[in-house]
């Protein structure tokens, strides 16, 4: 994986992805309080993967 792509946010033990061009979206899988799951396939490997995305809480 490239590390350039990756941050680490503070008290998080795994990286926040920013390489939006690998993966494409399959289909939403589920939502909830915090936000939505959905199935994605990475273009390189042609992997299933399932992605959280988190809303943003107000600063």
């Amino acid at each position: 994986m490239d590390r350039s792509a990756m941050t680490v946010g503070p008290g998080m033990d795994l990286p926040i992805m920013h390489d939006g061009d690998r993966y494409e979206l399959v289909k939403d899988i589920g939502s909830g309080n915090f936000g939505v799951a959905r199935l994605m396939r990475d273009k390189q490997t042609d992997e299933l993967v399932a992605v959280k995305y988190i809303e943003r809480g107000e600063k």
